[in-house]
């Protein structure tokens, strides 16, 4: 009783406080991604501009240097978001442009196909920190053809590979916008009410401990009381 409870209940607490910090976050995306979009060229630095914010951004893309993010499901259907690097106009940094899905052939070498266009292009997405994956590394331990293959996207680890600097957040692509693919991300991997329902869950075992403790307690003391 002494060591369980006080875990149940720690347990439901952190759930309601990861419920409440996936509400802020599905707000923050919501407001970010109504607001006009935000023209880069007019901000001092990319690190200023809010998560989940729509921005207009002006550069190249760097289709020599295309990597794959590995293991992307939708529809049961595995395969790849298309990561292009992005040289955007008056940045010294890269930017790394999430393009979307692509769907992957029966092995994980049967790379998809697509186009990246040549010259000066605009795009509009919003600018997000990548997520980081348990367990997975960012590293690029394979390479597909001139692809190179990561299981989560970590900038840092990328700019050997690029040969440049990266910036530490990603660009993904508005539906609006052209040069994507399928882009259907999920904002929060976990909705605020799942998160709450977990915690009901383990306010109820609390409270089903505490049942039990009690009964417990009555049966031990009627002996006694009987004697």
């Amino acid at each position: 009783m002494a060591v369980g409870l006080p875990i149940l209940l720690a347990l439901g607490f952190w759930q309601i406080g990861r419920g409440q910090e996936k509400a802020r976050l599905l707000e923050a995306a919501a407001q970010g991604q109504a607001a006009p979009p935000l023209n880069l060229t007019e901000v001092t630095s990319i690190d200023d501009v809010p998560e989940y914010r729509r921005v207009v951004v002006r550069g190249v893309f760097l289709a020599d240097r295309q990597g794959l993010l590995d293991n992307q499901v939708r529809d049961g259907q595995i395969g790849y978001d298309v990561l292009t690097p992005f040289r955007v106009d008056g940045r010294s940094a890269l930017l790394l442009v999430d393009r979307g899905w692509l769907a992957r052939g029966a092995r994980r070498s049967d790379v998809p196909s697509w186009q990246t266009p040549e010259g000066p292009v605009t795009l509009i997405g919003y600018l997000r920190h990548p997520m980081d994956v348990p367990l997975v590394s960012g590293d690029v331990r394979e390479r597909f053809g001139s692809f190179w293959v990561v299981g989560e996207i970590d900038p840092p680890l990328l700019e050997p590979v690029l040969g440049e600097p990266v910036q530490a957040r990603i660009l993904r692509l508005a539906p609006e916008s052209y040069y994507g693919f399928r882009r259907d991300w999920a904002t929060v991997s976990m909705t605020p009410q799942r998160h709450y329902g977990y915690a009901v869950q383990w306010f109820g075992l609390a409270a089903a401990l505490l049942v039990m403790y009690i009964v417990h307690g009555v049966r031990r003391a009627r002996p006694a009381a009987e004697d």
